[in-house]
């Protein structure tokens, strides 16, 4: 009688473990669920936009929060160049990329911040973009780095400035 008991008991202990176990799964897996809901429902999210009424290159905020220090840079030949900072961009708002005109030789790529620093990059290859997770560029120094308004005239062709070697690519 008393190992029917202690079977029963067992046999009950097993399935409340098993019943909390899943349980705690279910509140972990919507917890993250959540979390990741209420990022995007904030992430900025930036594209290039070849404007032919502008001339240049527009670099566009099409996500759902703003830009913050907001870094464009080119690439070309594994090469990462001529990083520029440009002002933040609101929830549907644009910048014109006036110093690129409408070049389309080399790759285009930005990093970006969330109100809440979380970082992001984006880029544009060969008539694809993609945007990442975490900043992919490479760092450069502020010393390296131009203000948009530095370079109001504009580029002349083929002036490159603080390259940086990288494994990624646009």
């Amino acid at each position: 009688m008393r190992e029917l008991a202690s079977s029963r008991m067992s046999a009950a202990t097993a399935i409340a473990i098993v019943s909390i176990s899943i349980a705690l799964t279910s509140f972990v897996v919507n917890y993250r669920f959540a979390q990741r809901a209420s990022v995007r429902a904030r992430k900025p999210v930036l594209v290039f936009v070849d404007d032919p009424g502008e001339g240049t290159w527009v670099l566009r905020n099409v996500g759902n929060g703003p830009a913050l220090n907001v870094l464009v840079a080119q690439r070309e030949g594994g090469k990462w160049f001529n990083p520029v900072l440009v002002p933040p961009l609101g929830t549907d708002s644009s910048f014109p990329l006036s110093w690129l005109g409408r070049t389309n030789t080399s790759g285009l790529g930005t990093t970006y911040a969330d109100f809440e620093d979380r970082r992001y990059t984006s880029t544009l290859g060969g008539e694809r973009s993609h945007t990442y997770e975490r900043n992919r560029l490479p760092h450069w120094d502020d010393t390296e780095v131009k203000r948009h308004w530095e370079l109001a005239g504009g580029l002349q062709p083929h002036i490159y400035w603080a390259a940086r070697e990288s494994p990624f690519s646009a």
